[in-house]
């Protein structure tokens, strides 16, 4: 036993100093090929390479939320559209439609700058009316106008309703009666009725059926209620709007009449528009 071990020995001794000469002859042979012009390429390459490899992993522990989300393995969300603003007749009714309101918030621009009719006296509309030529307001309607203030004064006290106001309306819904080609008569009635496309509005103040018949008025006090009737309409008008023992002469008591006949924020604010351009033009 002892004499095998021996030669087993033998055997092994020589091995590492083969093993080292190996690798002495394998490093000069990589040294040769290092030298050598393709050898170059390549140690560059792998240079790169490690230089890529280890920014990427840098900055997936330092960063991680840096990338996209494929980049962790997970799919983006997509984000949900917001739902368009769509408003429905009950929500926005066409213009014309009185709607009962829910409280007001202060007109910012306060109301309008009133033109009051007092100034021409109650028994001489018509020569007001010719005065105020330069409104673009047809001379018959601005008659009805300015004849309502005079009576809401009466029927409306402390309501403070201005002729201007109801211009602004007139204005906004059917252009004092002559949309569409329409006019108003010598009589105060349209040349054809006017009739609104959705809710069958009536009349130069475009008043609902139903409404009508709940507001309707006798303006130029022939015995007849009549919406096409531009007398009777902008009286109707005018006790709608001063219902509630509003004051207009204020700014919310003033925007909370106007929304009641529509309560689109838009609507508010071109009644209040022309209604101001009347009464800043009428007493320049």
């Amino acid at each position: 036993m002892l004499l095998l071990l021996r030669r087993l020995a033998r055997r092994l001794a020589p091995l590492p100093w083969r093993a080292l000469k190996a690798a002495g002859r394998g490093v000069r042979a990589a040294w040769r090929a290092l030298r050598a012009p393709a050898g170059r390429l390549g140690v560059q390459v792998a240079l790169t390479v490690l230089a890529v490899t280890g920014a990427l992993a840098a900055g997936w522990f330092v960063v991680p939320g840096a990338g996209p989300a494929w980049s962790f393995g997970t799919e983006p969300s997509p984000e949900a559209e917001e739902a368009p603003l769509v408003l429905t007749p009950e929500d926005a009714p066409a213009a014309g439609l009185p709607a009962e309101t829910d409280g007001t918030d202060e007109f910012d621009t306060g109301s309008p700058t009133d033109g009051t009719t007092t100034q021409a006296g109650a028994t001489d509309l018509d020569s007001w009316a010719r005065s105020l030529a330069h409104l673009g307001i047809p001379e018959r309607v601005l008659v009805a106008y300015g004849r309502a203030e005079l009576v809401s004064a009466v029927e409306n006290p402390g309501c403070n309703l201005s002729w201007t106001t109801l211009a602004g309306i007139g204005a906004t819904e059917t252009n004092h009666g002559t949309t569409g080609g329409n006019r108003v008569q010598a009589d105060g009635t349209t040349l054809t009725p006017i009739r609104g496309a959705d809710y069958d509005e009536m009349g130069p103040m475009q008043f609902l059926p139903s409404t009508w018949d709940a507001w309707k008025a006798d303006g130029d006090k022939d015995g007849l209620f009549n919406p096409d009737d531009v007398d009777d309409a902008v009286t109707a008008a005018a006790n709608y709007l001063c219902h509630g023992d509003r004051d207009l002469a204020t700014p919310g008591g003033w925007q909370e009449a106007v929304r009641s006949y529509n309560p689109r924020d838009d609507y508010v604010q071109k009644v209040f528009d022309r209604a101001d351009q009347y009464g800043r033009t009428s007493a320049a």
